[in-house]
């Protein structure tokens, strides 16, 4: 079984060995590399946007979705509203973690995030973008 993690609770000396999976899996920051992409992530707070959620099956890294917040807030490193491959996982992973993002994203106070990312399940759900389920990770 799949369990999702916030960056906030990865242990401290694992962190940056998620960070460099995380560019074996196809992720792409817009700007920096991974010590950059780490000092980002170093800046989230609890119940604050932005926050970084990473699926795991067993000890292996299979998703990500970075939770960034409302245009205001983008940087250059991660100039999106959010950030993910739920596309690549297996539906019900994909749909459990969207479900993680549009809760979050209401208790971090970002309503408009929560209802794109509600958006981006109900596609999921109906197929759309989505790879077929023999190719997911």
């Amino acid at each position: 079984m799949e369990r999702i993690v916030n960056y906030l609770d990865i242990p401290g000396e694992e962190k940056s060995a998620v960070i460099e999976r995380l560019f074996h899996i196809g992720f792409c920051p817009a700007h920096g590399r991974q010590t950059t992409v780490k000092r980002e992530m170093e800046q989230s707070k609890r119940d604050t946007l932005p926050q970084y959620l990473f699926v795991f099956r067993e000890d292996e890294l299979i998703g990500y979705l970075f939770l960034i917040g409302e245009e205001t807030r983008r940087g250059r490193i991660f100039p999106w509203w959010a950030a993910g491959n739920p596309d690549e996982l297996p539906l019900e992973t994909a749909s459990r973690l969207l479900e993680c993002g549009i809760r979050l994203s209401r208790q971090c106070g970002c309503p408009s995030l929560a209802d794109r990312l509600r958006e981006d399940l109900e596609r999921q759900k109906r197929g759309i973008g989505r790879r077929p389920e023999d190719a997911c990770r």
